[in-house]
């Protein structure tokens, strides 16, 4: 008789709130972001909502994997780390203007003084050089510079000094500053300085530039009170603020209204 009434008792209950989650950025207000998106879901499946920031993308992919956040809005490094989860379904993703996907860029910069003017001649350079990338997961500030290191044999570990400078322009900053001889950060910044100030971007120079980057899509974490289907329809179905909010989270999102399907 207790079984059956503890069993009742967890039926009626209501679910726990849907966590909403991303990671912060100190350049965006990202609860605000993604609150629009946390509403109109909870509205559609009659449930409270809770919008959750991680520290950094990685700490958002921890999360998803261990099932616990419920939705969350992605960057590439963390959905690349979680993709291959049965239970991680990407349900949207945001219809980026063309413009802007051409824009997203990562690139590595070194001060001229350091005497390294090309990717080849890292390996033998790295172990005196003082290396800046943006936070650990990073797409264009950290993911696809290690990788184009790796390319050119060189590991993390081969500098004299690793930094996390937290943000895109912080790494940027650091190699004017002197702070650092080689750094990771977005095509974005470095863009901007090459226009503003020539002459203080005369005392760089870049050694390498990615392909444009696609954005990380909206993931759904499967479970018993978290339909991940309904959850995509929704947003796919999206007549509202929900998408034109959370594009302005993400400079490498700028000016999407709308989600589309993600490609499978």
């Amino acid at each position: 008789m207790i079984a059956l009434l503890l069993a009742a008792q967890l039926a009626a209950a209501p679910p726990l709130p849907l966590k909403v989650a991303t990671y912060a950025y100190p350049k965006y207000d990202r609860a605000a972001a993604l609150k629009p998106m946390a509403d109109q879901l909870g509205a559609a499946l009659g449930r409270e909502t809770q919008v959750v920031l991680l520290e950094a993308p990685d700490a958002l992919a921890q999360a998803i994997a261990a099932g616990e956040v419920d939705v969350a809005m992605t960057n590439l490094a963390a959905y690349l780390a979680v993709q291959a989860d049965p239970k991680v379904q990407a349900v949207a993703v945001l219809d980026v203007p063309p413009a802007t996907a051409g824009r997203y860029r990562g690139v590595l910069v070194a001060r001229r003084d350091a005497r390294v003017t090309a990717m080849a001649e890292l390996p033998e350079k790295a172990a005196r050089l003082r290396y800046a990338e943006v936070l650990p997961g990073s797409t264009s500030g950290a993911l696809v510079q290690a990788a184009a290191l790796r390319q050119v044999g060189v590991a993390p570990g081969r500098f004299k000094e690793v930094r996390q400078a937290g943000t895109h322009e912080a790494a940027l900053a650091a190699l004017q500053t002197g702070d650092a001889d080689l750094a990771a950060f977005a095509e974005e910044p470095w863009r901007k300085l090459k226009a503003d100030n020539p002459q203080a971007a005369a005392g760089l120079v870049e050694l390498w530039r990615s392909d444009p980057l696609p954005a990380g899509p909206v993931v759904c974490v499967r479970a018993a009170t978290t339909p991940c289907d309904k959850i995509g329809a929704v947003l796919l179905g999206d007549a509202g603020p929900a998408a034109a909010e959370l594009a302005k989270g993400w400079s490498e999102t700028e000016g999407a209204v709308r989600f589309s399907a993600p490609i499978p």
